[in-house]
């Protein structure tokens, strides 16, 4: 579930995981923001109070009102790194999933390299400054992910590497300054929790400081509760770790209704929420609107996964097998040429059509779909139920 991120290390251990992953970075940028105290960032509650607005429309993917903020916000902070963060994130929330396009990804970087021009300007390159260790270091991370997702692994590697050396500075504030929980608990999870999950990625793991998964839980959930601007990643962040790494959608349902609720133009968190209904007969709970929000956006990958929801709709809740059969195919068909994402609703569709067809007793047609759906999947739950039906094939 993109969402500035604090999953620094996840960008430097996996740097070319997919955009899923994307929105880790926003949790880490806004950390500053929301210390009053700590930092000579906001020095009084009206700088926190329209900066919290800026984020809440860019979350809420209300890029011109974001702008109109963001130019307000640079007339009270000139020359601070904040101000290009603040537009890079609209461009990424603007655009998310898909920013590696050419025109999208010049204007995005073009952001963050001014970040980090402005955050060595802060304390004169010495990368002692809180405020300058952290733009940078969120600044670099954000370029790191996106060289990676978009094939570039030498310059993912150099800004990972950089970014990592200023990760480091931050391990000890989250005793002091309750945003930090966010940062330390991504941390502390997914350094134990991807290579467990990806094992040929542990012996690029040595020198990484050792996690804690308990841990890293109990500082995200108390970052939902005691964090001022980082509380919305926090529920972001758990969502996205019950559903693709606990395997618990149930927990991940609580997170993603709030988002839902709060930030209703986000078809992103939209299209989460409904993944977490995926399991049982948690579906017949999916608000249809949503699903008809999806298909009706004028991005591919939102009409793809809007098919695919459609799809599992008509199968399980209305009973039209004819209906979903349809359904699946225009999601495969409609997420044909992206590139690199979506990959979870076109292995769920492959499996709905695999269902199906096993229902109708249609073995090869069901053999070719279940094999696509594992073929093409990210997710241990759909390759578990695509080869109990496979070996129920034999």
């Amino acid at each position: 579930m993109c969402i500035p991120k604090g999953n620094l290390l996840i960008r430097i251990i996996h740097y070319n995981h997919k955009i899923d992953q994307l929105r880790r970075v926003f949790v880490a940028i806004l950390f500053f923001i929301s210390q009053t105290a700590y930092s000579q960032l906001f020095d009084n509650p009206s700088n926190v109070k329209i900066v919290s607005k800026c984020v809440d429309y860019i979350y809420n993917v209300q890029p011109d009102s974001a702008n109109v903020l963001i130019e307000e916000i640079e007339e009270r902070l000139p020359n601070h790194p904040a101000v290009p963060m603040l537009r890079g994130l609209n461009v990424l929330w603007t655009n998310i999933p898909v920013v590696t396009i050419d025109s999208v990804f010049e204007e995005f970087s073009n952001h963050l390299r001014e970040t980090i021009r402005l955050a060595n300007r802060l304390d004169g390159g010495r990368q002692e400054h809180p405020e300058a260790i952290f733009f940078e270091m969120s600044a670099r991370g954000l370029l790191a992910e996106y060289y990676a997702d978009d094939g570039h692994y030498m310059k993912a590697l150099s800004e990972a590497g950089k970014a990592y050396d200023l990760v480091k500075s931050g391990f000890e504030l989250s005793d002091k300054v309750p945003d930090f929980l966010m940062t330390t608990g991504v941390y502390n999870y997914f350094r134990e929790k991807y290579p467990e999950k990806y094992p040929v990625y542990k012996p690029l793991l040595w020198f990484f400081r050792s996690g804690d998964i308990e841990l890293g839980l109990q500082q995200l959930e108390g970052a939902t509760q005691k964090a001022v601007l980082t509380k919305v990643e926090a529920y972001v962040y758990l969502a996205y770790i019950y559903l693709r790494y606990e395997y618990r959608p149930k927990k991940a349902q609580k997170y993603m209704w709030y988002l839902t609720q709060n930030y209703p133009n986000n078809l992103y968190m939209k299209s989460k929420l409904l993944e977490s209904l995926t399991t049982g007969e948690d579906f017949k709970q999916a608000p249809y609107s949503y699903i008809k929000e999806l298909i009706a956006s004028d991005r591919s990958y939102y009409t793809m996964a809007g098919r695919a929801f459609q799809g599992l709709y008509s199968e399980v809740v209305k009973k039209d097998l004819e209906s979903a059969v349809e359904a699946y195919r225009s999601g495969i068909a409609a997420g044909t040429d992206i590139k690199g994402h979506g990959t979870y609703y076109r292995s769920m569709s492959y499996l709905g059509l695999g269902r199906i067809y096993v229902k109708q007793g249609k073995k090869e047609d069901a053999i070719y779909n279940l094999e696509k759906a594992i073929e093409v999947s990210e997710s241990a739950v759909i390759d578990e139920e695509a080869n109990e039906l496979l070996d129920g094939l034999e």
